[in-house]
């Protein structure tokens, strides 16, 4: 629906999601040479008030994310990219799956000069999911293996593209100036596909299209949080 009625309702940006936007486009000018750290961090601090652009969140909050930012674009070295050929950033990415097409947009991909083992990287302003056992932390869970199947779906596009599959998913948390790599088993990657094409024929076969409630989401994140129609009927009591 995001997209679908993006024209008749009034589209909010929400504080979290315009953080994330604003620093992967600084990711992105970065790693294609339009800008180096220095110009970066000068651009952040310059900008960064008046790109996210949301009223909703204290500004203690606000002040909380400046920084933590700031200390990443600072703290920020890509040096180790010399041993890689940059296949694509900010790749998009058209595929299929058993004729049903696919678009998504992949953060960087990179293969291994010594190697030509492919890993694709995906940037993330979300906190990092993992405890310090290395499990994954029971209220990331659900967020980490949605990332999980994004990536794996995207695996596909670089199989279709490449002729092989990446050998690693990355995500640079870079937030908490963290990374995390898996490797790509292949068995997750059939879930993926199987689960995406049942989310698919499930959507077809679908006629109510109720709404899912969820406080936080609704009051913060969602992009039509003041021009729901559902809202605005009475149905989200935010008592």
């Amino acid at each position: 629906m995001n997209y679908v009625l993006q024209d008749v309702y009034e589209k909010e940006q929400n504080f979290y999601a315009g953080f994330g936007s604003f620093c992967h486009k600084l990711l992105e000018s970065i790693l294609k040479g339009y800008m180096d750290f220095e110009e970066a961090i000068s651009y952040y601090q310059n900008n960064f008030y008046t790109d996210i652009d949301c009223f909703d969140i204290s500004d203690s909050i606000k002040e909380n994310y400046f920084y933590l930012g700031l200390d990443y674009f600072a703290n920020a070295d890509f040096d180790w990219l010399n041993a890689y050929e940059v296949l694509g950033i900010e790749k998009k990415c058209v595929f299929t799956f058993e004729g049903k097409k696919f678009i998504g947009y992949i953060d960087l991909l990179i293969r291994e000069k010594s190697t030509q083992n492919i890993i694709i990287i995906d940037h993330k302003s979300s906190e990092y999911p993992l405890s310090s056992k290395g499990k994954v932390l029971a209220k990331e869970k659900s967020s980490f293996e949605s990332y999980k199947k994004q990536l794996y779906l995207y695996s596909e596009a670089i199989y279709q593209e490449h002729g092989s599959y990446p050998t690693k998913l990355c995500w640079n948390y870079f937030k908490t100036q963290k990374w995390l790599s898996i490797p790509f088993v292949h068995k997750e990657f059939e879930a993926a596909k199987k689960w995406a094409l049942g989310v698919i024929s499930m959507i077809y076969n679908e006629r109510d299209f109720l709404p899912a409630e969820n406080w936080f989401y609704c009051n913060h994140l969602c992009s039509y949080r003041n021009s729901c129609d559902y809202k605005l009927m009475g149905g989200d009591d935010d008592n």
